[in-house]
């Protein structure tokens, strides 16, 4: 078994699709190198596991060959903070304390 570690551009001091980009990049490099995606599973947690979410949506588009699997944990998908979630817990809850995330 081989594990990559993706060392990706992060906020501030980069926005999307930034990171995205370095996945993709990632992903098709493995692929010239003759891994076969039978063999890739992508795997995030949290922010990583949106990056997971948005990497395979851009494998997708891109008509390139699926991964085997994905691995996908606690994925931050609610970019606009304005879910049920957010909106319910704003003020008690410390992970969606918007104060704090921004």
């Amino acid at each position: 078994m081989i594990v990559v570690h993706l060392e990706y551009r992060l906020v501030p001091e980069y926005f999307l699709p930034a990171a995205v980009d370095d996945s993709l990049t990632l992903y098709r490099s493995l692929l010239r190198d003759d891994i076969s995606s039978s063999r890739l599973i992508i795997m995030g947690d949290s922010v990583g596991g949106s990056l997971t979410l948005l990497t395979v949506q851009a494998i997708l588009a891109h008509n390139l060959p699926k991964p085997c699997a994905t691995i996908i944990l606690s994925p931050f998908t609610d970019l606009s903070f304005s879910g049920e979630s957010f909106t319910r817990n704003r003020l008690t809850d410390v992970v969606t304390h918007i104060e704090l995330m921004t």
